[in-house]
């Protein structure tokens, strides 16, 4: 009876100790990630994904490296056409960039869709103190 009842202690130390290694992985991969901006395209919010980036919190880094999506990566939002783009980051970056993405390669581009229809894909970010972050997202021109 003893015997068993020590397992159970040992089994149950075991657990706990694994449930907290576990949520100390988890709250660091999420604490180094950098921020997601806002992207408004007219009256309408991008989904920005997470693209390329080098991020660090204290004495730990993170980098990623990522392609460069096609359409079907993204969730494309229909936007009017000649419409502005406003990109709104957690803080100013040292450098910012505007690309659109044309063919697999960066193209700079003005803050502004194109007036013909069809789908474009863009690409943005900058340097920050705790690191660099490139972030993507599309849109829609409908006729």
């Amino acid at each position: 009876m003893r015997r068993k009842g020590l397992w159970i202690i040992v089994a149950g130390l075991m657990l706990v100790g694994g449930v907290l290694f576990a949520t100390s992985l988890w709250k660091s991969e999420t604490t180094i990630k950098p921020p997601l901006p806002t992207v408004r395209v007219g009256a309408v919010t991008a989904e920005v994904r997470q693209s390329t980036y080098c991020w660090s919190d204290g004495g730990e880094a993170v980098c990623e490296d990522h392609a460069l999506p096609t359409a079907d990566d993204l969730q494309l939002v229909p936007v009017e056409p000649g419409a502005e783009i406003d990109v709104e980051f957690h803080a100013e970056p040292a450098n910012a960039s505007f690309h659109q993405i044309i063919d697999g390669e960066l193209v700079r581009a003005d803050l502004v869709v194109p007036d013909e229809p069809g789908v474009y894909l863009f690409e943005t970010g900058g340097e920050w103190p705790r690191g660099d972050s490139r972030y993507v997202f599309g849109v829609e021109v409908k006729e």
